[in-house]
């Protein structure tokens, strides 16, 4: 009876199943894009859409965009004592911004807090760094006078390593720097005790210098109006109107002998230079005197290898050269080496003759230029000597260091010269205060220092980045070949917010490196824009047709160059020229990408603008892609976050930078997203409980009529 009547239920609850309603799920996506593209020729165009308040977009942000042209930040500051030198300094200033480097003449140190004068001068650096974002700093005063005060530091190098001592009776443990206004991060005195730059082993485990220099610093040593008077000339003789000649692409090196026992040829040194970067840029002459232990390499003319002796590096300088190393002993008044011969003295350099060719020489050796001792250095007279000599010396002020058996010339003296002239020539750092600080941040993240073998705690580490300085302009460029000009890079239609790329050579073709744009109108528009490494350079002009832009391209050997070109008015529209998306059929589990193309022939693309709306755009999502100032891009993607169910419509927008919009729309630009399976379960879910609740109930009606009507 049960199992029978267990048959009969199982029939009858079928049947009543059978009249529950039926659920299904319809999925309805209108999409206009075949082969994920759209048909953009059947598309409208439209510069507005009467649904839309396009007043609601962004707006373009030609403040900054201006401010880049009326408000352009200062690059450089010449600091002096007093107002006294403000004549001599200011035709160098002058050129500088005539060229496009915009710089000032400061003197109001005193007006700023500091314990010292040291501190007031380094704390107005530092303001015009955070306000300006300065580069180049040339303090303009010789140190020994306290017209420009240089930094002392502690830094006991030659106590700890030993039967060592600095010349003559100078200071075995507070050490000169003009590095202090370079590195302009903290005070340098931590602790407050008035003792500055001291390792970590004496503050507890505080460093009191960062070693990342933020600005190029250098220094004319003048004591007075005559001698800053021919400093300034020289520089502005070397650069604005040079004695053209071979000297311009030659390069002088010169090793000793650091010590005979063991053998250690600074020679090495200088053959490495000329080998891995000299001989691709400049011809040469190497100057050697070497142990048995080393024979120099002869190079191929019209490079020639000499003995290295006085008459010969006296007579050499003096025939002219461009850039010069040395590499050995010295001290202020001569360079030398371990044999005691003199190759060159103070005398020489008082009396040089390298007239209107002056050089940048690199003294790897010690002491050579103490300018706050005295004035008898070699690198001090060097720099004063009128219209000869140096236009730029890099020199230790103290001792500086080497290690024997130094195989890679990775160690400090060969070290911070090698890398020198690689960040010189190999990175095309041509300009004199870039290639010296640069380099020693080189130095000291070099493979010698990342295996552990050397540390900025060690003393002798220390000294050797802080005692090579330079005395000259920072920002001065070296000619490693005679200038020419360039042609006029201006020659094409040139549209009012239009993004400008160039790539800068000279009239043989040849790129221009780090090249310098200068650009200017007679309503006070000023810029300057520099190319790369390779010559590149990309910067976006101002709104306003019909200006008049005067240009000047000046660089590494390159003769100053006037141009002019006026802008165009902006005619062009937007242009969407493809838009599609992925998936197709998106769900809420997807990220919808939109790839939109758009152009614009003259100002280009500003922004691309994707609207998204689920009622007709009565209220609407904005997604917005935009070109930098520096950028062109003409390809946007837009992603989507995953979406809830629904219909969508959108709208592109494309706008330039002359603000024309473009807006591009169909009645078909929608997209739906399916509610998920599992909510479709659910639904069918609770529909079967009702439906079964309802089978029960009328299994159970049944049954109580069978019991009623049985006989039994």
């Amino acid at each position: 009876m049960i199992k029978t009547g267990f048959k009969k239920l199982t029939i009858f609850s079928l049947i009543i199943l059978a009249f529950i309603p039926t659920v299904s799920l319809m999925i309805e996506l209108s999409n206009p894009i075949t082969n994920n593209k759209n048909n953009l020729s059947k598309l409208k165009t439209a510069n507005s859409v009467p649904e839309i308040d396009l007043s609601q977009l962004p707006e373009i942000d030609y403040e900054t965009l201006n401010a880049t042209w009326y408000d352009q930040k200062i690059e450089m500051l010449i600091i002096i004592n007093d107002t006294s030198f403000l004549d001599a300094v200011t035709p160098l200033m002058e050129w500088k911004n005539e060229k496009g480097v915009k710089t000032i003449v400061l003197s109001n140190y005193s007006d700023y807090e500091g314990r010292d004068k040291a501190e007031q001068i380094r704390n107005m650096i530092k303001e015009y760094y955070e306000k300006e974002n300065i580069q180049w700093v040339l303090l303009v005063g010789d140190a020994e006078d306290n017209l420009i005060p240089i930094r002392k530091v502690y830094n006991p190098d030659v106590t700890l390593v030993g039967g060592e001592s600095e010349y003559s009776d100078w200071d075995d443990i507070y050490k000169p720097t003009d590095f202090y206004y370079a590195d302009l991060t903290g005070s340098w005195d931590d602790n407050n005790n008035s003792i500055w730059g001291e390792s970590s082993e004496y503050t507890g485990n505080v460093d009191e210098i960062s070693w990342i220099p933020e600005v190029y610093v250098g220094r004319l040593p003048a004591d007075n109006i005559l001698e800053l008077s021919n400093m300034i000339n020289k520089t502005l003789k070397y650069e604005s109107d040079p004695s053209m000649g071979d000297w311009m692409n030659k390069m002088l090196l010169a090793g000793g002998v650091s010590s005979f026992t063991p053998a250690e040829d600074e020679a090495r040194l200088t053959e490495y230079i000329w080998q891995n970067y000299t001989a691709s840029e400049m011809n040469f002459t190497h100057l050697t005197k070497t142990t048995s232990s080393f024979t120099p390499s002869d190079p191929s003319p019209p490079n020639r290898l000499d003995p290295l002796n006085a008459t010969s590096f006296i007579t050499e300088f003096n025939f002219g050269y461009s850039t010069i190393i040395f590499a050995g002993h010295a001290d202020p008044t001569r360079f030398t080496d371990a044999s005691g011969s003199s190759f060159y003295t103070n005398a020489e350099a008082l009396l040089s003759s390298n007239n209107y060719m002056p050089s940048l020489l690199y003294a790897d050796a010690c002491t050579t230029s103490s300018y706050d001792k005295n004035d008898d250095s070699i690198g001090e007279r060097l720099i004063k000597r009128p219209l000869a000599g140096a236009v730029g010396y890099i020199g230790a002020l103290r001792v500086s260091w080497y290690f024997d058996s130094d195989a890679n010339l990775e160690k400090l003296n060969r070290g911070n010269a090698k890398l020198f002239w690689k960040e010189f020539f190999e990175e095309k750092k041509f300009q004199q205060g870039k290639a010296l600080y640069d380099s020693k941040v080189t130095y000291m993240n070099s493979d010698y220092f990342m295996r552990g073998s050397a540390s900025m705690v060690q003393e002798w580490q220390r000294k050797n980045v802080l005692t090579y300085n330079l005395l000259g302009d920072p920002e001065l460029d070296i000619y490693t070949n005679k200038p020419i000009s360039v042609p006029n890079h201006f020659t094409e239609n040139f549209y009012e917010g239009q993004l400008v790329s160039l790539q800068v050579r000279d009239n043989l073709g040849d790129i221009v490196p780090r090249a310098r744009i200068n650009l200017r109108t007679t309503d006070g528009k000023y810029r300057t824009v520099y190319a790369d490494k390779n010559g590149y350079v990309d910067f976006r002009l101002p709104i306003g047709a019909n200006e008049n832009y005067s240009t000047l391209i000046s660089g590494h050997n390159v003769i100053p160059s006037y141009y002019n070109f006026t802008t165009l008015l902006d005619t062009d529209n937007p242009v969407v020229s493809n838009l599609s998306f992925t998936p197709i059929s998106p769900t809420v589990s997807d990220n919808l990408l939109f790839s939109i193309n758009a152009s614009d022939n003259h100002s280009g693309i500003e922004s691309v603008f994707l609207l998204i709306s689920k009622n007709n755009f009565t209220d609407f999502s904005t997604h917005k892609l935009s070109n930098h100032f520096n950028e062109n891009k003409r390809e946007f993607n837009i992603t989507l976050n995953k979406m809830e169910p629904g219909k969508y419509s959108y709208i592109v927008i494309a706008r330039d930078f002359t603000n024309k919009t473009t807006v591009l729309y169909k009645d078909n630009f929608n997209f739906a997203i399916p509610k998920p399976f599992t909510d479709l379960v659910l639904v069918i879910a609770s529909i079967m409980i009702v439906g079964l609740a309802g089978v029960s109930t009328t299994i159970i009606i049944i049954r109580m009529r069978r019991h009623k009507n049985d006989p039994r």
